[in-house]
């Protein structure tokens, strides 16, 4: 899915890219506002590539495309993970109008303003350097935001959860750390973006060693200090943050952001699961579609064949109808490549052992509405451990991604998906009272 609509921008940017007026290029600031709940848009037009910006939704540079400019009309295009029309009208320096959301509630709009600061885009506190890491049989695209302060910077290395595999889906995380004087580097996935390698052939193991190939670009660098390394790790990423930190000495500390803690199975029977009754079912289906799961991980585990595994799938679905709404869907194809990759083959990694053995101080953080995995029963089983190293934080109101949830039902007053209140002040005082207690 993430493919065609990346396909679909860059067919938008051939087509309308060159219609753009000079006269709108420039760097511009302003708000979307629905239901008396604002947020910061900022844009910048430029005639080669436009963007746009929400620091309020953690959003950097996102694509944005000039669709139509005719007399005082203007109307544009922006990926905000989803697609988002402006149209408004513009006059001295000021674009105002209405805002309608792709898939959204039929006749849903809402407002915006944006006021011309610029002709060109704030300068950085950073520069942004290209650089190729070499793993085994793999090149990873990685970017690196050095502050332009002088002196050694402590450094992050983030990794990616599943499905947000490009540099760019971290751009803003990139920005925010290296505005706290950090040198961060970000990279394409194996087998996505820039980056070679086979992504669902991967292993667990491959992820890891990738990471590490990575944090020894970052050792290696003579504007880092090497005692403080850290890595921050999102969904996939912070649950392999114990493993990772099994196999290598180079970090320091290590930020999780909703990690798994138990396996994957485990969190793919509670989505499921959620899923299935929130959709309309009765309690018993969420209650067969996590078995389901439970017993695609034994089978995993016991090493069955991959046809094997596939044919329960088949026909566990055409038994249970409501299982196309799962990830263990009707009609399913199972590669055999592909069985002994992250998806299939990583089921069967029990992650809790190495969490109890984490060495490295360690915060970690979890959404209280987490629809992807049991934030509750994860963040009590950390607790549990008693381990001085780790510290776990829970914050209300926060989805999987750490934003505010949109949960009608539980909270009737109507907010943007924007960043859990308290989140990011609560992991700058993290890092800033690690810097001072190294």
């Amino acid at each position: 899915m993430k493919t065609r609509i990346f396909v679909l921008w860059a067919v938008l940017l051939l087509l309308f890219g060159c219609i753009q007026p000079t006269s709108l290029s420039g760097y511009w600031e302003g708000s979307m506002k629905m239901g008396g709940k604002t947020v910061d848009i900022a844009v910048v037009f430029n005639n080669n590539l436009s963007t746009l910006s929400s620091r309020d939704l953690m959003l950097l540079d996102r694509p944005a495309v000039v669709l139509n400019e005719k007399d005082s009309a203007l109307s544009f295009m922006a990926d905000l993970e989803t697609t988002f029309r402006y149209d408004g009208i513009l006059e001295n320096d000021t674009i105002s109008g209405t805002v309608a959301m792709q898939n959204g509630l039929p006749g849903l709009k809402f407002g915006f303003l944006l006021k011309k600061k610029s002709d060109k885009s704030p300068a950085k506190n950073y520069s942004i350097e290209n650089v190729l890491v070499e793993d085994v049989e793999v090149l990873l695209s990685a970017e690196i935001y050095k502050p332009t302060t002088s002196g050694r910077h402590p450094a992050v290395l983030i990794l990616h959860g599943t499905n947000t595999n490009l540099k760019r889906d971290y751009a803003f995380y990139a920005d925010w750390l290296a505005n706290q004087d950090f040198e961060v580097m970000i990279f394409d996935k194996r087998g996505n973006g820039a980056s070679t390698g086979d992504y669902m052939a991967a292993t667990y193991d491959d992820f890891v060693s990738d990471a590490i190939a990575c944090l020894e670009e970052l050792k290696k660098r003579t504007s880092v200090d090497k005692t403080k390394i850290g890595v921050w790790g999102f969904s996939q990423g912070a649950t392999l943050l114990p493993l990772l930190g099994a196999k290598t000495n180079i970090p320091s500390f290590l930020i999780a952001v909703s990690p798994e803690v138990f396996s994957i199975a485990h969190a793919a029977a509670y989505a499921d699961s959620l899923r299935i009754v929130k959709g309309g079912n009765l309690p018993a289906n969420g209650h067969l579609a996590a078995e389901a799961h439970r017993q695609v991980e034994k089978m995993i585990r016991e090493g069955t064949k991959h046809k094997k595994v596939e044919n329960f799938i088949n026909l566990n679905a055409f038994k249970h109808t409501f299982m196309n709404q799962t990830g263990l869907y009707g009609n399913i194809d199972i590669d055999k490549q592909d069985y002994e990759g992250y998806y299939w083959s990583g089921r069967k990694i029990d992650f809790y052992p190495w969490w109890k053995s984490l060495t490295i101080k360690t915060l970690v953080i979890f959404g209280e509405d987490d629809v992807l995995l049991d934030a509750k029963k994860n963040a009590k089983a950390i607790a549990d451990l008693h381990n001085p190293k780790i510290t776990v934080r829970q914050f209300a109101r926060a989805n999987h991604e750490m934003k505010k949830s949109f949960n009608p039902a539980k909270y009737p007053d109507f907010d943007w998906p924007r960043v859990a209140d308290g989140y990011l002040e609560s992991v700058k005082d993290w890092l800033e009272a690690g810097r001072q207690k190294p």
